[in-house]
């Protein structure tokens, strides 16, 4: 994606001036364009598919029967209702189909998701299929845990609140393996209903 920084930053100073504040002054000069800078780095995933480079990292190891589970993968992201952030950990379990990835591509998806306006119930199914279809992993159980600014900051003002979703793929979604994979996931109970799988 190709970032207008120019059109960004002129917006970012426009909204300023539609606050009743002056983005000439110098305290507010260069804000703009910090903004605009921020901007390109938050959304630096908009458009960009994390699947094929998982695919390219992932190493055939059939030896890997058992589930792998990453946990407590920091983001931060940005919630698409009020552009303020969401951050937190994501747990990624998934049932090898024959290959394996390294940790590094596994975070890179979190990553790549996470860095677009973005819901978390959306990111976590996103990661979900991301997962499951750059490693053809039989079984994939993400779950996220984040505070957000919007809840934190406005409205209610509830700091301190966090925010649990959980997304669940293939052999993880119902029965024994879904209660292996919480529990290395570190929920031991299925607090959370199956959803039904999507097309």
């Amino acid at each position: 994606m190709t970032v207008d920084r120019v059109r960004a930053a002129a917006a970012v100073a426009e909204f300023l001036a539609a606050m009743g504040e002056d983005p000439t002054r110098p305290a507010l000069a260069a804000t703009a364009a910090r903004v605009a800078e921020l901007g390109a780095e938050r959304f630096a995933g908009v458009g960009v598919d994390p699947v094929p480079d998982l695919a390219a990292a992932a190493v055939a190891d059939v030896s890997a029967a058992g589930p792998v589970a990453f946990r407590a993968v920091p983001f931060v992201s940005t919630c698409e209702h009020h552009l303020l952030p969401f951050a937190g950990t994501a747990t990624i379990v998934y049932r090898p189909g024959g290959s394996v990835a390294g940790f590094g591509a596994l975070a890179g998806v979190v990553e790549t998701l996470a860095a677009r306006p973005q819901v978390q119930e959306r990111l976590t199914d996103e990661i979900a299929d991301a997962v499951a279809r750059g490693l053809a992993a039989s079984g994939v159980l993400v779950v996220l845990t984040a505070e957000h600014d919007c809840v934190a900051l406005r409205g209610r003002r509830l700091p301190g609140t966090s925010v649990v979703t959980l997304a669940a793929r293939g052999a993880y979604e119902t029965g024994p393996a879904r209660a292996e994979a919480l529990a290395l996931a570190g929920e031991p109970d299925d607090r959370h209903a199956a959803r039904p799988p999507r097309g």
